[in-house]
């Protein structure tokens, strides 16, 4: 019997901002499409109780009739992956609402308040695999992870809470712009410095310095406290989203492990806080972005490449500078003019 199978080479996913409760059309030419590793992304993240724990008369704990769904909490994961420098503001402006400034290319600064909430911009995505198409919606980023290495592209994965999935005939014919503009990790450089760095690359007081020595890799997980409100709403699905969590992260650099990296990151520094910038541009986009964060390990990892360059890991917390009122604050310049 002939089997008809869904192709990975037709996977698409399509982003598109949309309010709260409501689901975007992915008709025509809607939407963003995100560039990403496709494969396994969707959970229904549907509960199910049972009612096991009843006594039934019969022997089988579980009866057809007495199963019951609970709640209907929908997750998107988008695995680690290449990150054009156009869909990147499209994470960013889901945590916070960005007007972007210029004219091609468009800036996008993402600096999240400290001292207030910011707005999110809940996003509908359209998944199809060449078979089936889905929409989720009233989706927040729970999680942002962003990587990139000497070897490589600058990478993002996401993942994403949503508010429901629903199965469409949707015909979204949005073609893959051709404006995407992938950074190299070669094209990073760093700065460090005794006090916060601002997006430009100078410092308030003091001047920072250019680490001139060899960063092989760098990790950054940021996860801003965004998540949907799990109450009695009068539906199995979220009754909307908010910030419920404070702003946290993780960073960590891979360094030769020399008088540089002793001098910028030394082991008697564990326990301190550091302030890094980096940044990458291809002369056109760019990606820029500035911690505070507390240094807390250090860690030899052995010889790596031909040349058996001795590296260790530099791992932070990020944390609040109270100078600055800043923890993160990151810049994309971008061929999209809007995000969707």
């Amino acid at each position: 019997m002939a089997v008809t199978l869904g192709a990975r080479a037709f996977t698409k996913i399509v982003a598109k901002g949309a309010a709260f409760g409501s689901t975007a059309s992915f008709a025509g030419t809607t939407g963003e499409i995100i560039m990403t590793d496709a494969v396994g992304v969707l959970d229904a993240g549907t509960t199910v109780d049972t009612n096991a724990d009843r006594s039934a008369g019969v022997r089988a704990g579980v009866l057809g009739g007495n199963v019951t769904v609970t709640a209907k909490n929908p997750v998107l994961t988008l695995g680690e992956a290449p990150v054009s420098m156009r869909n990147l503001p499209i994470y960013f402006n889901a945590l916070k609402s960005i007007t972007p400034t210029g004219t091609n290319p468009y800036t996008y600064l993402y600096s999240p308040t400290m001292t207030d909430v910011d707005t999110l911009v809940p996003q509908s995505f359209l998944v199809q695999d060449g078979y089936q198409k889905f929409i989720i919606d009233g989706c927040v980023p729970t999680e942002l992870s962003l990587s990139a290495a000497s070897d490589g592209l600058l990478q993002a994965g996401s993942t994403w809470a949503g508010r429901q999935l629903a199965t469409t005939t949707d015909a979204n014919t949005a073609a893959i712009s051709a404006s995407q503009a992938f950074l190299p990790g070669r094209l990073f450089t760093a700065k460090y410095h005794t006090s916060w760095i601002d997006q430009d690359g100078t410092a308030v007081t003091g001047t920072p310095t250019a680490y001139s020595s060899y960063i092989t890799d760098w990790n950054l997980t940021l996860t801003p406290g965004a998540a949907p409100i799990m109450a009695m709403s009068g539906g199995l699905n979220s009754g909307g989203v908010a910030y419920q969590a404070g702003f946290t992260g993780t960073f960590s650099l891979t360094i030769a492990s020399n008088a540089t990296a002793a001098a910028a990151f030394p082991v008697s520094d564990i326990g301190t806080v550091k302030y890094v910038w980096l940044k990458a541009t291809d002369g056109t986009n760019s990606f820029t972005f500035a911690l505070a964060a507390v240094l807390t390990n250090r860690s030899v990892i052995g010889a790596e490449g031909e040349g058996g360059v001795i590296v260790e890991t530099a791992d932070f917390e990020l944390c609040y500078d109270t100078t600055s009122g800043k923890v993160f604050e990151a810049t994309v310049v971008s061929p999209l003019s809007a995000t969707p």
